[in-house]
């Protein structure tokens, strides 16, 4: 049996919902134009289902026809997203098994948290009004614009399930996630950005799709496999990617923070820094600094004027933009004299060897060596080197 909120007077309309920035409302005859807009975008073709091709003939359709039904059978409440008097895009809440929420802007409503704003609204409505027991959220793997909007409303990550999503005629691997009644609507994690930062001859930036044949070469060349032998073999053009989104969904589960380092004057990627441990609760402003170069970036400094610049982003305190740390440390194997050179010139200081704590590409036991700099030896070390 439906719900009350749905069963009441055999509502085919969706109640209003207001913050005083973002509406949801009924549809109605003049929301048209907006949902042919809207479903025609190629985002939204991307990560949804909306059929193809979609014109007025489908959105009347939806209009008369699909939504009513959903409210009236108590199967799903769709409302529209109204901004600035406007068509802005849809939502709903479906009261399936489990229940579960849908959302999307136009390309001109995005970017400016109406999104959240909508989603927060049509939650509250689901757990207060329908008494639904949870909200589940869910998205094709890389669908990070989705993402940014549940993890900005609280909802908690799960997982990555494969083979889990309908996409097309088949299934895909998917992202979930989950809120329940009585959770705050706000950030469980810190999402961390990734800042530009610019150097004499590096440039630090997130990785663009042109790094990918990079990350190859990098990634399959034999030395850095014998430093770094958990990395796939092969390493394909897919491996790059979902590194490179790795990288990204970590950053949103607050755990680190990911640059490419790019040459300043052609923009190629001659190697990767990385700030992570960045939510170890035993050390919740501490973090440990890791780092690559490609083949032919080597021995001509660049990784170390990057793990500079990142190790003052990282001592820059957060309200100033950066991660607000107080110590770093660096890990390397004993014998691999240039990553243990980078950590020398940054500053840091080794304080430990421990034995046999890891290995190396051939599987043999290797020693190592731990590396820590703290905020105020880093503020000297800037200050005397000008």
């Amino acid at each position: 049996m439906a719900p009350a909120a749905w069963r009441n007077h055999a509502r085919v309309r969706a109640p209003t919902l207001t913050d005083g920035v973002v509406t949801l409302r009924a549809h109605t005859a003049d929301d048209v134009a907006g949902l042919v807009a809207y479903a025609r975008d190629p985002e939204t073709a991307r990560w949804t289902r909306v059929p193809r091709p979609y014109g007025p003939a489908e959105a009347r359709r939806w209009i008369e026809r699909t939504v009513p039904a959903g409210w009236r059978d108590g199967t799903v409440a769709r409302w529209v997203v109204e901004a600035d008097g406007r068509f802005a895009g849809a939502v709903d809440v479906h009261r399936g098994t489990p229940p579960f929420v849908g959302y999307g802007l136009v390309p001109q409503a995005r970017g400016r948290g109406l999104a959240s704003r909508a989603l927060r609204l049509a939650a509250g409505w689901a757990f207060a009004d329908a008494r639904l027991p949870v909200l589940h959220w869910w998205a094709e793997v890389g669908n990070l614009a989705s993402w940014r909007v549940a993890h900005a409303c609280g909802f908690t990550f799960e997982g990555t399930r494969r083979r889990a999503v309908p996409r097309g005629d088949g299934l895909v691997d998917g992202w979930f996630a989950s809120l329940t009644p009585g959770e705050p609507m706000v950030p469980r994690t810190t999402w961390w950005p990734v800042p530009e930062l610019v150097g004499e001859r590096v440039r630090l930036r997130p990785h663009t799709e042109a790094d990918l044949p990079r990350i190859v070469e990098a990634c399959t060349d034999p030395r850095t496999r014998h430093w770094l032998p958990t990395l796939p073999d092969p390493y394909p053009l897919d491996a790059a990617r979902e590194f490179v989104l790795g990288c990204r969904l970590a950053e949103s589960l607050g755990q680190k923070v990911t640059w490419a380092v790019a040459d300043a004057g052609d923009d190629r990627l001659l190697a990767n820094v990385t700030v992570f441990r960045l939510n170890d609760p035993m050390s919740p402003t501490g973090g440990e600094v890791g780092y690559w170069a490609h083949p032919d970036a080597r021995g001509r400094g660049v990784v170390g004027e990057a793990v500079e610049l990142v190790v003052a982003h990282a001592f820059t305190p957060r309200a100033d933009g950066g991660l607000g740390r107080h110590r770093l440390e660096i890990g390397a194997s004993r014998d691999n004299a240039a990553s243990r050179h980078v950590a020398e010139r940054a500053g840091f200081t080794l304080v430990g060897e421990p034995h046999q704590d890891g290995v190396v590409g051939d599987g043999t036991p290797d020693d190592g060596v731990r590396y820590e700099l703290l905020a105020p030896a880093a503020r000297r070390l800037r200050r005397r080197r000008g």
